[in-house]
């Protein structure tokens, strides 16, 4: 029995009838005849099954779809509302009273809640909110808004193959928004396609070639219906880019040949837009997970980010936090522009006792310090890594102390010098951390700073300008300064230069991107004299980066160039790379962001030991 044949006869042994509504968890688009049988258990109704399932899926997202299936039990009609599972952080006191479980609420035209009874109630909403209590605790609160609406519908020829299949997406309003079609052979092979963006008319028509060496071809027409590109595909058999773009004015003459494939008329990818009030509930970026977290921190880049930059402000105001004053960070740490939006903090911040051991059972451990201006941006953010080693000490010295957490200094002869306060012991280049519970002496840690460096920063219109990176102590790197600027309303280093502890440019880093040019580097020796100036390109042919490394001697004069673009200059022999006058440093791959420098620093630390 194929698989085909065992899905059939489990659906039917599940009274499971053709042209029924049922509803199912994780739809999604397929060509393929193998896919067109529901494989995901379905529903009679909207069940509140779908709603928790969904809750547990990986990708922060639910789906929920209603679907109809034909005479071969194979899909035939499917409506799918997708929509992001966003923890936010609300006030809990509204749901104190609730028993354990899942609640659903909506919000009215006053923002205030409005309570549902099940998940069939809130199924069609925009947006709904989820309320979940455990042991008496409100344990969870999300916000779920629908970031799509798409609509399939699947024919098929005689051997159960695809046909054609048509997808139509809407907005929130229920208005057509995009229109895709495809259409198959018997076969099972595509023969063309169509695309239709109903906000700008736009549309886009695909033929399938497969010979000659050509794959396929599109045509885009405009809102009028005129050609304004036809792109060619080609197979392997050519040489690359493989594609031939060519660009036609309202005379329908060619006026550009490129080897670039056009953008998408529609982005399909793009979510929905948020509708008030739900657009202003603040997501809780520690609790949501990381592939909705890292569409956030993507807004750094946008062109218009008023809408996010107030949501920011707003989360650190929750959180408590207040400009010029001083907090801990929670660990782990959020790292710049990858992990935290435009400089924003968004974790709540500890106490010193608590945010000092963090990391008890590791060799190493992060304790950071930062302070936020008037914009709710950083303005400092001081990091140290501290080694951690427990050690053995006659416990005899504790016995008077109570339960209770001591810090002291050790001399060189190995005696205890008791300190004040935990203040007193991070301002020591190491000390002793002592640890009772139960009048048991439970922890005997020794901590040692490896390094401290100072990051700060300044902004105009919550667009940072510039940013300064001081190593305060550290073997490896003695009083390294790193000093940044950045392209307008981005987070994308522009420039930057190193010095060092006697205030010399050592580094300079320029970001130039205008093809083939993408950055260049100049290195220069402890005295300020240039020893290299390098530049990143990329081979507009294939798309690839490569380096070209000009090595100068004492006087300026260029003695050496590696151009990893040239095979020749590639089998160069490495010695003489090597007697050239050039002093490799940690710092030396570019560009060097925030908080990259403390990892250099580690691993440079790390390779001595």
């Amino acid at each position: 029995m194929d698989n085909q044949t065992a899905i059939i006869n489990q659906l039917k042994a599940q009274s499971i009838e053709p042209n029924q509504i049922y509803f199912q968890n994780d739809f999604s688009f397929f060509s393929k005849k193998d896919d067109s049988f529901p494989s995901e258990k379905l529903f009679t109704s909207i069940d509140n099954v779908l709603e928790s399932k969904s809750s547990k899926h990986f990708s922060a997202k639910q789906n929920v779809s209603q679907i109809k299936l034909n005479s071969n039990y194979q899909y035939n009609d499917i409506l799918t509302r997708r929509r992001n599972i966003i923890e936010i952080l609300y006030p809990t006191e509204p749901f104190e009273t609730l028993d354990d479980g899942i609640h659903f609420y909506v919000l009215d035209e006053h923002n205030q809640l409005q309570k549902k009874e099940n998940f069939e109630e809130v199924f069609e909403s925009p947006t709904y909110i989820r309320v979940e209590k455990q042991h008496g605790k409100v344990v969870s609160i999300q916000k779920r808004p629908l970031t799509s609406i798409s609509h399939f519908t699947y024919n098929y020829w005689p051997n159960q193959n695809i046909k054609y299949v048509q997808l139509e997406k809407y907005n929130n309003d229920r208005q057509l928004i995009y229109i895709y079609k495809e259409s198959f052979d018997e076969d099972g092979q595509i023969i063309e396609s169509s695309q239709k963006n109903m906000l700008t008319q736009q549309t886009m028509h695909r033929v399938a070639i497969n010979k000659e060496g050509i794959k396929s071809i599109e045509e885009y027409f405009d809102n009028n219906g005129i050609l304004t590109n036809r792109v060619i595909y080609f197979d392997k058999s050519k040489p690359a880019p493989q594609i031939e773009n060519k660009q036609f004015n309202s005379k329908g003459e060619i006026i550009k040949i490129t080897g670039h494939a056009l953008d998408e008329i529609f982005d399909t990818a793009k979510d929905l837009e948020e509708s008030y009030p739900y657009n202003k509930l603040i997501m809780d970026v520690e609790k949501t997970k990381r592939v909705l977290t890292t569409k956030l921190f993507k807004h750094t880049f946008d062109k218009n980010t008023l809408q996010w930059d107030n949501e920011a402000i707003n989360r650190a105001k929750y959180l408590e936090i207040k400009p010029n004053q001083i907090y801990y960070a929670k660990l782990p740490y959020a790292y710049f522009s990858d992990e935290r939006y435009k400089n924003f903090p968004h974790q709540k911040p500890l106490t010193l006792i608590d945010a000092e051991n963090q990391q008890p059972n590791a060799n190493y451990s992060d304790l950071i310090k930062f302070e936020v201006g008037n914009n709710y941006q950083y303005k400092t953010i001081l990091k140290e890594k501290w080694q951690q080693i427990p050690i053995d000490l006659p416990l005899e010295q504790f016995k008077p102390l109570e339960n209770d957490i001591y810090f002291f200094v050790m001399d060189n002869r190995g005696q205890l010098t008791p300190l004040e306060n935990i203040e007193q012991a991070i301002k020591q280049p190491s000390y002793i951390r002592v640890e009772k519970e139960m009048g048991k002496i439970i922890s005997i840690v020794k901590k040692t700073r490896i390094y401290k460096v100072l990051n700060e920063f300044e902004y105009k219109d919550n667009n940072l300008t510039t940013s300064k990176v001081s190593v305060l102590e550290s073997e490896i790197l003695p009083h390294l300064i790193i000093e940044s600027k950045y392209e307008d309303e981005t987070n994308i280093v522009k420039y930057y230069q190193i010095k060092n502890a006697q205030g010399v440019i050592i580094r300079t880093y320029n970001y130039i991107n205008e093809d083939p040019l993408i950055a260049v580097s100049d290195r220069f020796d402890d005295n300020g004299v240039i020893t290299n100036h390098i530049e990143l390109r990329v081979d507009l042919s294939n798309g690839y980066f490569y380096l070209k490394n000009q090595f100068f001697d004492e006087k300026g004069n260029v003695i050496l160039t590696i151009d990893d673009s040239d095979k020749k200059s590639k089998d160069k022999d490495d010695s003489i790379i090597m007697n050239a006058r050039y002093n490799h440093q940690p710092y030396d791959k570019f560009p060097i962001f925030p908080d990259h420098l403390e990892q250099i620093i580690f691993d440079a630390y790390l390779n001595q030991q």
